[in-house]
């Protein structure tokens, strides 16, 4: 009897640290890669003369942090019978915008430039790079306590 109870301490024991682990694991995932929580869902790009511009950005939001200044890459692909669908350019910028955790939402709706571009360009996705997280004292535990990887 005392085997099985010793068992099951060490099993106990075993997956609470795991747990632990993990809980730890996920605020230093949404530090470091804040790229895998935002998602940029919609937008509007137009240039006005040769400038580009983006309008009513959607953004998602699925961590349990904010981010603020949102660092984008734009591709522009052409539009021209000659090379159409061909990749022309790419331009990155950073988003002056906040967004709030487990959010979804539509910003600047006045239109902001990211860069140079013509109106025969086309956009057909928005990745984000990265952004700022917006860590409260709490957080910034993890940020220190990060445990540098090993590498072979």
């Amino acid at each position: 009897m005392n085997h099985i109870a010793l068992k099951f301490f060490i099993l106990l024991v075993l997956f609470s640290t795991i747990a632990k682990a993990q809980e730890l694991e996920t605020p230093n995932s949404m530090i470091l890669h804040p790229e895998w929580y935002i998602k940029v869902t919609d937008w509007s790009y137009y240039a006005a003369s040769r400038v580009a511009m983006i309008s009513h950005v959607r953004i998602e939001n699925t961590a349990d942090i904010s981010y603020k200044n949102i660092k984008i890459k734009l591709n522009f692909y052409s539009t021209s019978y000659g090379n159409a669908g061909e990749q022309v350019s790419s331009t990155i910028g950073v988003l002056p915008i906040t967004i709030p955790p487990h959010s979804k939402k539509t910003y600047l709706r006045g239109g902001m430039p990211i860069g140079m571009g013509e109106m025969s360009y086309k956009t057909k996705y928005v990745q984000v790079l990265g952004a700022v997280p917006i860590v409260n004292d709490s957080l910034k535990k993890f940020i220190k306590t990060k445990k540098p990887k090993l590498t072979l």
